[in-house]
């Protein structure tokens, strides 16, 4: 009988440990990382990326997207770089990206103009993710870019102190809507 009790107790641990690990790896890497995922045409598309606060040392309560300088590169998150992965082939501004891993990076290219630029690079050379900053806060990807997603901005009433991103599916495209501080911006791109 009491070899029984202890089997089931082994049982009992071992089934809890194993769905905190699987729940575990299911959560966020770190405190402040957010998922995005939708049905593009029947492939799954998802964007994984860190929320920055407004209110954060870095901006200060400032709106990051109005204040950016042109030529502003932007690791478009917090902490590791901004990933989208693809089921399908995607294309994006009239160039064609394999079904894949890309990460993404906010460029101001003029005073009303800016796009997400995807790039193949996702992981550093000694094998850790690709980390979205170097020391003093510039991109760390300047160049290599082999696709641009065009946005359109609108300036809005309700202010988001985390950046929010969105995918979501419209008439067979991806639509990515960008939330953070008191500016939305919107940009598409087929799956195929």
């Amino acid at each position: 009988m009491r070899t029984r009790k202890l089997a089931l107790g082994v049982i009992v641990l071992i089934v809890c440990v194993g769905g905190v690990l699987v729940l575990n790896s299911l959560r966020p890497k770190y405190v402040g990382q957010a998922h995005t995922e939708a049905m593009i045409n029947g492939k799954k598309v998802s964007i994984v990326y860190g929320q920055p606060s407004v209110e954060g040392p870095a901006i200060g309560g400032r709106d990051p997207l109005s204040i950016a300088p042109v030529g502003f590169v932007w690791r478009f998150g917090r902490n590791e770089a901004t990933l989208i992965e693809s089921a399908g082939r995607m294309v994006v501004g009239g160039k064609e990206l394999a079904a894949g891993k890309y990460t993404l990076w906010a460029r101001r290219l003029g005073e009303d103009q800016w796009v997400i630029s995807f790039h193949p690079k996702t992981w550093e050379w000694y094998g850790r993710p690709l980390w979205g900053d170097v020391t003093g806060g510039a991109a760390r990807l300047q160049d290599g870019f082999i696709a641009d997603m065009p946005l359109t901005t609108e300036k809005v009433s309700d202010r988001a102190k985390f950046l929010n991103i969105k995918l979501s599916e419209d008439k067979g495209q991806a639509v990515v809507t960008i939330h953070f501080g008191n500016i939305v911006q919107t940009g598409t791109f087929t799956v195929n």
